[in-house]
């Protein structure tokens, strides 16, 4: 019988990038895979995009307080995986691996309940409400980094194997930009969805006057207009030696012109780092679970891979003087770059898809 791998899950770049590194191997290897997930986020325009079929499934996100909404989350789960359960047997599924976000509970549950073995993969140091649920009916929990397992409680076999990176990372055409090929080049980032403060500094090292270096700005869409429009009324207009654009579905482009990261430390935005072997600064999110972001980036710092700067009071010209001292300093962009090449493991998504060849059909 044929391999027919479904990949659950998603919200944001972090679940989905991860997630397609995964399929893409496994379909390498042969298996037929779909890909289920909340249709009106992004892995519900990428993973069609990339050739995947896709299944919409309704993503129940817990209530942190309520009784009646409590009683109302339970409901709907029971219903999304009633609904996942005959999308499971109409896709002929031998095999689910959730990625994280909500929308990834009621597949991995109702593969469960049909007897469909599972994995999940956990890309950071703190797990996801719907990870640590799925985590104990899963036969195999992959994770990123060891400390991860003190928060998980499962049944089945549990790894680290690191996050999983598209080898479409590796390789880019950093010149499409149109950037001045003398000048180093500031790549920012925010992440899939964009992030204001990283945005904010951003403006401020575009605003300097004595900047000698050129700036490639991915502010998120949901933040693009109002930052081209800021970009606008600064003084003298809009700066030179700038590109800006909401997003960038060939990262590895991006990661071709860079010479300094600015960005969030989200684990498969890390992972990618060290992968193309980039310096980077990183501010981590506050906004994520037991502040993950901040264990992700502390352990690249370790390494002198990266520098750390924490959102919590920060001073957005302090910011800019690191910046523009590290973009002057070729040397110290050197050595963060072989630290960061050091830590960098660019075939787990192959292993990834020999461990569920083998640990889910045997």
């Amino acid at each position: 019988m044929s391999e027919v791998l479904i990949l659950a899950g998603g919200g944001t770049g972090g679940h989905v990038y991860p997630a397609l590194a995964m399929g893409d191997a496994m379909r390498a290897r042969g298996a037929e895979v779909h890909y289920y997930g909340d249709g009106a986020r992004l892995e519900g325009r990428v993973a069609p995009e990339r050739g995947y079929p896709f299944r919409a499934v309704e993503a129940v996100q817990y209530p942190r307080a309520g009784t009646v909404a409590k009683i109302r989350f339970a409901w709907q789960l029971i219903v999304a995986t009633w609904q996942a359960r005959g999308l499971l047997r109409k896709d002929g599924a031998t095999m689910v691996l959730g990625v994280g976000g909500y929308v990834m509970a009621p597949t991995v549950l109702a593969a469960w309940t049909l007897g469909i073995p599972a994995a999940i993969h956990e890309s950071n140091v703190a797990p996801g409400l719907a990870n640590r649920l799925c985590a104990r009916v899963a036969r195999l929990v992959l994770l990123t980094y060891d400390d991860t397992r003190r928060h998980l409680r499962t049944g089945g076999e549990m790894l680290t194997v690191g996050c999983p990176v598209n080898p479409r990372v590796l390789t880019g055409d950093g010149a499409k930009y149109g950037l001045e090929p003398s000048r180093p080049v500031l790549l920012v980032v925010g992440g899939s969805l964009g992030a204001a403060t990283i945005n904010d500094i951003a403006l401020a090292c575009a605003a300097d006057p004595g900047r000698s270096y050129s700036i490639l700005h991915l502010t998120g869409p949901r933040y693009f207009e109002e930052i081209a429009a800021r970009y606008r009324g600064l003084p003298g207009g809009m700066p030179t030696h700038l590109a800006v654009r909401p997003y960038e579905d060939k990262m590895g482009d991006a990661f071709a012109a860079a010479a300094l990261v600015l960005a969030r430390a989200g684990s498969s935005t890390l992972a990618e780092i060290c992968a193309v072997g980039k310096p980077s600064l990183l501010v981590p999110s506050p906004n994520v679970t037991d502040n993950h972001q901040e264990a992700n980036a502390r352990g690249l710092e370790r390494a002198g891979a990266a520098r750390v700067v924490v959102e919590k009071g920060i001073d957005i010209a302090a910011v800019v003087a690191s910046v523009n001292a590290l973009m002057g300093d070729e040397r110290a962009r050197a050595e963060m770059t072989a630290a960061a090449k050091a830590l960098a493991r660019p075939r787990v998504a192959d292993e990834v898809a020999e461990l569920l060849r083998t640990k889910l059909t045997s």
